[in-house]
């Protein structure tokens, strides 16, 4: 059944939801690391200060999640206002008033 712009969507992840086998590799992943902390506390000095850096971001890589970039949407709201002010309600008719409300919706 081909796509219909507007249709809802039915079935599949939730918005913002980590794939399943991802997150499930990534908690093996830390399993193993936390069973191997004492050999990589050893043997991480050991290497040279280029592949120790290669160790630690590709260890980060497992562990941590990637961030993404998030946009923020800046919405503008008017600064500039009209106000009106009466002295005496009593003295303004209600279609007056009606108007008056009406004219500040169109703005």
């Amino acid at each position: 059944m081909p796509f219909q712009k507007g249709k809802e969507k039915t079935g599949g992840r939730v918005k913002n939801q980590p794939n399943k086998t991802s997150k499930e590799i990534r908690e093996a992943s830390k399993l193993i690391l936390s069973g191997q902390i004492e050999t990589l506390e050893n043997l991480l000095p050991t290497l040279k200060p280029g592949d120790y850096l290669k160790a630690i971001q590709m260890l980060y890589k497992v562990c941590l999640p990637q961030q993404k970039q998030v946009e923020i949407e800046n919405h503008q709201h008017p600064t500039n206002f009209q106000v009106e002010i009466i002295d005496h309600l009593s003295q303004v008719s209600d279609s007056d008033v009606e108007d008056a409300i009406q004219k500040s919706i169109k703005k």
